[in-house]
């Protein structure tokens, strides 16, 4: 390629911006160093932050994990209530509903003394329990000691009879009350 015959002036113009832009050239090169060192530099530390929420994030993850698989045992334990609940109440809704009538009656009748006794009575059943226990055996042979009892009171009656007969009885019997009553 042939250069086209210039002017002196023009060719020191020429020469002059070419020279400028090799200077702008040369500094805008010899600065991209320090403006690559100081992108590198901020990558770097873009990086590390961009680390820091990736792992911010992944703790954050393992935490709602946790909540989520808590919340699950929640639903679940939350679910077998319910269903017990369900289940009691298939037994004992009739019942209920059968008894509420007559606990409406019991509660309206009841008084303030009855239910202060009816808890003494409460507070007193262990004892009660221990002396109804020694008493049983007594009592299972009562059947067997009345008749003899019965006997026992037709020979007081006819004791009493032949005291009563005896001349003089009715004087002794002044006697020992009036000895009780203090007189004599």
């Amino acid at each position: 390629m042939e250069l086209l015959p210039m002017a002196p002036r023009d060719l020191v113009r020429t020469t002059a911006g070419v020279a400028r832009w090799s200077v702008g050239t040369a500094v805008f090169v010899a600065g991209l160093p320090a403006r690559i060192d100081a992108l590198l530099l901020r990558t770097e530390l873009l990086i590390a932050r961009v680390e820091e929420v990736t792992e911010g994030a992944a703790v954050v993850a393992a935490r709602a994990n946790a909540v989520a698989d808590g919340a699950g045992a929640v639903v679940t334990n939350a679910g077998e209530t319910s269903e017990t609940a369900q289940n009691l109440l298939a037994v004992y809704e009739p019942m209920a509903l059968h008894a509420a009538p007559l606990a409406r009656t019991f509660l309206d009748e009841l008084s303030g003394e009855e239910i202060h006794a009816a808890i003494r009575l409460v507070n007193n059943l262990p004892e009660l329990a221990d002396r109804l226990t020694s008493l049983m055996p007594i009592l299972a042979t009562l059947d067997t000691v009345s008749p003899e009892i019965h006997e026992l009171l037709e020979v007081v009656k006819d004791v009493r009879q032949a005291i009563q007969g005896v001349p003089g009885f009715k004087f002794l019997r002044k006697r020992g009350e009036s000895k009780e009553n203090g007189e004599d």
